[in-house]
């Protein structure tokens, strides 16, 4: 543990050079957060422990056992409607609404061929040996091999099914992967074939009067399941004929041999059941288990029926409320039953066994208004209640930097995630209107919120509960932004209306401090001052341009004006530089970000952000985007002013600061996009695109004609298509999707369609404490974008190590292969095997040299390793420490880490600060990780060995006089009468030299027997009594 500590601290000291440098890295998708469930299909892995789910046009998995969910970066052009996930678990095949489809690596996360199937698929399923694919096409069946390395990852149809004389609604395999059955809405069940078979024919079983809502074979084959979508569930059983004339064995094996519905034999009627629920609910989705053989129907109002099969034994009845449920399934062999509404966004599953929920989680129905990290309150090791201690909650424990995640939404609920988890673990719902703001307090155990129902709520993260309210002396008042001193003493917060004034309270007693007036319209925006110097100092902006700098702790000012900054235009959002040298950031109408020394009262910078908002089209507009009006093409460069072809009515909502304080985050309400500033030139770094779903508004630039009616309307108004309006089901589900989204009590004029259309808004960014990780709310979740440190990108796939899912070389030669590696460990060379695994960089084959590696050569191995290589090192060790990817050797990962630090210490002390010696050489230039990236590692390291020391804390604190009980040098033999201790024999020598003196003095007085515990009376015999 002595190792465990000086590493603890060589990291920390790493960490203090990363905040010092500049993070000028490049962000990539981490995660969606607090998004809510639309619709789509849900699917569980082949093993029962992850739970698939279309979050819009990404997929979200959700793992049961580690507790953690992730989405997968790979997007749909529109929102998802069907997952279908090999039953090897290695490829998933996402299709949206339109037919457009993506073949995902589901290990590692990247999107292997695209296809659209040019119809809207209902259902798609993969065969059981994985190697063929079924997808419904209208009225027809297409079967797809599936894509290979060999095939170019690429679909090549195999053959197509017609027959039916309506759409087809479900298709299911047989469990020898020879045989198909298709539900359909014609009313009948058909049986095919994958390849025409010697005795087998075609056929369809009529046996329902509605719709067939699913079918399903049983494990054996002998059995078919079908339901239709009122309530019906039919049993078909295939019986085999006798043969009359008894043929030699030959036949008879020949006969055996054949595929059962190949031999004679027909379907016979085993059970039928009517599962009518009250109130003319029908089934909307159906789910079996053949390993447990249990069938689960959803129906309309919210019910949910079991039934074991074959004998249609009903197990269980529970209602879920009063919405349909669009999506079931079921995994776990059959204990866990997972359900989910998008008329409420939630999705859940179910232990129906023990009747209990396994998950539970809801998003903001509304969407996010606003969202902030936890500060970095952890910064020091102590074991403090809310860091690593065992009285702490899970959730709590190694909150290094950024751990949690808080988001206020339009439902007034107050959500707080686990960054790293990716889970809500707790929502306080005290708050009756939206929240518009909210912020932590310095030591990360409180979150303050304020919102339209005229409160500013304190809610305690230790206990989970609402400890402090403020309201406006005045009477009712909405509050617009909220703000909390550096010491955590004081809370401050905005009022809406009325004379534009300011609240300050004092969070220990809830009194009202000061109230500021001093702004002539609305403020906006709060925030105090990070520097030392100036404590007390804060900054509001607002509406009437003017950007005031308050000081509330100085005698000379209290209860005087503020000092008031001109800006360009109304004051939208604004940021203090965290690194304490007076300049803040304001954000105004007009697009500009106007940078201020508010000691000195001037401007030092500003940035033009209006080319770079790049607002989308909205879907009722008959034109391109705005910021391309006005500019005819070749006239680019005759404009007659420099504003000419830009839309003046865009603009920055929110801004925030990274730690380094040279990077500025910048969010647009107009706009699908991030910009990320470099606050030393004042130009754009970065500018990421946070979704390309094309179901929703605002999201494209440019108009395609092909998507346009004769009449010039664009077809994405329509809300089914011809065939689909047919479909009377289609219809109503439609009907009540987009009812649940409109404005209530209306049902004509524009108001009608504007609330119900899906448009994305940008309300907040804000940066983690430590600058690796950013998040932005919008309309349709929280995105959290993670800093890509070159080595392994961020998670992206649900291979067990999710870091591990891009393959990121460090370097390439024709030395550098799995071949070559393999040789090396084969032949006993570890060093060369060890550093050819880091150049390749692929975990699997890191992972395998690494365990081939003894204890006693890891300091020779660590040894040969150059500074190039030990970003790689580094990262690998960190996903090792991960519990979720990573291996339970604990005291092996540390022998590395503490050979690292002993081997390769002023080396990472070089790297970590920039410089360029004889011992790093040209690393720093070549190696894929650069300064700030060599310190994002070591912090990474440190919250893992952090986090495995916390888990482990209550297990050594339970075993301490155990441990010290088997570690006295005394040995204890357990006789039949009794416990005799018997004195310790340390060496075979000194045992034999015992024995011999003895002998030699029988005359002499026996020499009593010393034990480890101390001295006895002579001649007594020490006893230990029999537990």
């Amino acid at each position: 543990w002595l190792k465990l500590a000086q590493v603890l601290i060589v990291f920390r000291a790493s960490f203090r050079s990363a905040e010092a440098a500049v993070g000028m890295n490049q962000y990539r998708f981490s995660n969606l957060l607090g998004a809510t469930y639309q619709g789509g299909s849900i699917q569980f892995t082949p093993d029962g422990n992850t739970l698939l789910s279309p979050v819009g046009n990404r997929v979200s998995a959700v793992d049961l056992i580690q507790g953690r969910s992730t989405t997968l970066s790979p997007e749909n052009r529109e929102d998802i409607a069907i997952l279908a996930l090999s039953p090897d678990g290695r490829v998933l095949l996402s299709i949206d609404k339109a037919g457009h489809a993506l073949l995902i690596n589901f290990v590692r996360g990247a999107i292997l061929c695209r296809i659209n199937f040019k119809a809207h698929v209902r259902s798609a399923k993969w065969s059981p040996d994985s190697n063929w694919l079924a997808v419904t096409h209208g009225r027809r069946l297409q079967i797809w091999r599936a894509p290979t390395l060999e095939l170019g990852w690429q679909f090549v149809q195999h053959r197509t099914f017609g027959g039916h004389h309506d759409d087809v609604i479900d298709v299911a395999w047989s469990p020898d992967s020879l045989f198909l059955a298709t539900a359909a809405a014609d009313m009948s069940v058909r049986l095919w074939s994958l390849n025409p078979m010697n005795g087998f024919e075609p056929l369809a079983l009529a046996e329902h009067r509605s719709h067939v809502r699913a079918v399903f074979f049983s494990g054996d084959s002998k059995y078919l399941y079908s339901m239709s979508r009122e309530g019906v569930l039919v049993s078909l059983r295939y019986e085999e004929e006798e043969d009359e004339i008894e043929g030699t064995e030959g036949k008879q094996k020949a006969s055996d041999a054949r595929a059962l519905y190949c031999r004679p034999g027909a379907w016979v009627m085993a059970a039928k059941a009517y599962c009518q629920q009250p109130g003319a609910q029908k089934v909307t989705r159906c789910a079996f288990d053949a390993a447990s053989n249990l069938f689960a129907s959803g129906f309309s109002g919210g019910i949910f029926m079991l039934f074991e099969m074959p004998g249609l034994q009903a197990l269980q009845t529970l209602s879920l409320g009063s919405q349909p449920l669009d999506a079931i399934a079921l995994g776990a062999n059959g204990d866990w039953l997972a359900v989910g509404s998008s008329e409420v966004g939630q999705l859940f599953v179910w232990e129906w066994r023990s009747e209990t929920y396994i998950l539970k989680q809801q998003g903001h129905h509304w969407g996010v208004q606003c969202v902030a990290f936890s500060p970095s309150a952890a910064s020091s090791l102590k074991q403090q209640k809310t860091l690593a201690t065992t009285e702490g909650k899970a959730e709590d424990r190694g909150t290094v930097s950024g751990r949690l995640l808080a988001t206020g939404g339009h439902d007034g609920k107050v959500k707080v995630f686990s960054a790293q988890s990716g889970l809500c673990f707790v929502t306080f719902a005290e708050h009756t209107a939206p929240v518009t703001a909210l912020c932590f307090t310095p030591q990360g155990n409180a979150i303050l919120t304020a919102s339209q129902d005229g409160s500013v709520r304190a809610f305690d993260l230790l206990r989970y509960r609402n400890f402090r309210t403020f309201a406006s002396p005045d009477g009712l008042c909405q509050w617009s932004s909220v703000a909390v001193d550096s010491g955590g003493e004081i809370v401050a917060a905005a009022a809406v209306g009325g004379k534009y004034t300011i609240y300050v309270w004092s969070i220990q007693t809830g009194n009202v401090l000061e109230v500021l007036a001093g702004h002539t319209s609305q403020v906006q925006s709060l925030m105090f001052s990070p520097s030392t110097a100036h404590p007390g100092q804060m900054i509001s902006g607002g509406w009437d341009g003017v950007l005031s700098v308050w000081a509330l702790y100085t005698s000379e000012s209290k209860g005087g004006e503020a000092e008031k900054l001109q800006c360009a235009s109304s004051v939208l959002s604004v940021a203090f530089d965290p690194r304490g040298n007076d300049i803040c950031a304001a954000a105004c109408l007009t697009g500009v970000v106007q940078f201020w020394n508010v000691t000195t009262a001037a401007t030092v910078g500003s940035i033009e952000g209006l080319r770079d908002i790049q607002s989308g089209r909205q879907i009722g507009q008959r034109y391109g985007a705005s910021h391309k009006r006005g500019v005819k093409l070749g006239a680019g460069l005759g404009k007659a002013g420099p504003s000419d072809g830009v839309n003046l009515n865009q603009h920055f909502s929110s801004i925030a600061y990274a730690r380094s304080g040279e990077l500025l985050l910048c969010g647009s309400r107009n706009s699908p996009h991030v910009c990320l500033y470099d606050t030393t030139s004042y130009s754009l770094a970065f500018r990421l695109t946070l979704t390309s779903n094309r179901s929703l508004s605002g999201v494209q630039t440019m108009l395609n004609s092909k998507h346009v009616t004769e009449s010039g309307v664009p077809i994405q108004q329509f809300d089914l298509s011809d065939s689909e309006g047919d479909d009377a089901e289609l219809t109503r589900q439609s009907q009540r999707i987009k009812q649940v989204s409109t404005l209530p009590g209306v049902h004509v004029g524009e108001a009608k369609d504007r609330y119900a259309s899906r448009e994305l808004h940008v309300w907040d960014v804000h940066f983690s404490p430590d600058s690796q990780q950013f998040a932005a709310a919008t309309t349709h979740g929280v995105f959290v974008y993670a800093a890509d440190t070159g080595v392994g990108g961020a998670s992206s796939g649900m291979g067990g190590h999710s870091g591990s899912s891009q393959f990121v070389p460090q370097m390439l030669t024709k030395n550098v292969s799995a071949p070559a590696i393999l040789k090396a460990l084969k032949a006993g060379d570890l060093s060369r095997a060890m550093i050819l695994a880091l150049a390749l960089n692929d975990y699997g084959l890191v992972r395998k040299v690494y365990e081939s590696i003894p204890v006693r050569s890891i300091p020779i191995v660590v040894a040969s390793i150059g500074a190039p290589l030990l970003p790689a090192l580094l990262w690998f060790l960190g996903l090792e420490l991960r519990p979720s990817s990573g291996t339970p050797h604990f005291q092996f990962h540390v022998h590395w880490v503490a050979t690292i630090i002993d081997v390769h210490f002023m080396t990472l002390l070089d790297m970590a600060t920039g410089k360029t010696t004889a011992r790093t050489g040209a690393a720093i230039e070549a190696a894929a990780a650069s300064r700030s990236d060599v310190a994002a590692l070591c912090l990474q390291l440190l919250v893992e060995l952090s986090q495995r020391h916390a888990g482990m804390t209550k297990v050594f604190d339970g075993n301490i006089y155990l441990l010290r009980y088997l570690g006295t040098p005394q040995r204890v033999a357990l006789e039949d009468e009794g416990a005799v201790v018997e004195p310790p024999q340390e060496k075979a020598g000194e045992q034999a030299d015992a024995t011999a003196a003895s002998e030699q003095s029988k005359a002499k007085k026996k020499k009593r027997p010393r034990s480890a515990a101390g001295s006895d009376r002579e001649g007594a015999r020490p006893k230990v009594k029999r537990q």
